[in-house]
């Protein structure tokens, strides 16, 4: 694994982790979602996608925890404008006991951003 892919894909999340913060559910959309994004998992029929349908998932999701932390679990490069990479969320609700999610992201590059074009997601924790 790149360690330069590795930092560039982190500095993305950190940015997630700071607009959850502060409750900024359309910065995350505009800063880390392309607009063709496609994301799904328990729950989510039909796939979410698009950047109306985004902002909508992403603003229920951060209305209802006060704070988000990503782990990079494992990242995999699929050429130079492509990767992906297994996550472990840390979320912390507003209300009741903090939980974990975890997440395949899948990633291009494009005008030499970072931005996530697919999120398929599920309760528990990645272990490798």
């Amino acid at each position: 694994m790149s360690e330069q892919l590795n930092a560039a894909l982190r500095e993305r999340l950190d940015t997630l982790e700071k607009f959850w913060a502060a409750g900024d559910a359309r910065s995350i959309v505009d800063q880390l979602y392309a607009a063709n994004t496609q994301i799904t998992g328990p729950g989510s029929d039909p796939v979410v996608q698009g950047t109306e349908q985004l902002t909508e998932l992403v603003s229920s999701l951060v209305e209802g925890a006060s704070a988000a932390k990503i782990r990079i679990d494992h990242t995999q490069p699929l050429g130079d404008s492509a990767a992906y990479t297994w996550v472990t969320w840390e979320v912390v609700p507003k209300d009741g006991d903090v939980f974990n999610m975890k997440s395949l992201f899948i990633w291009q590059r494009t005008f030499n951003e970072w931005r996530l074009i697919a999120d398929m997601y599920a309760e528990g924790e990645i272990s490798f």
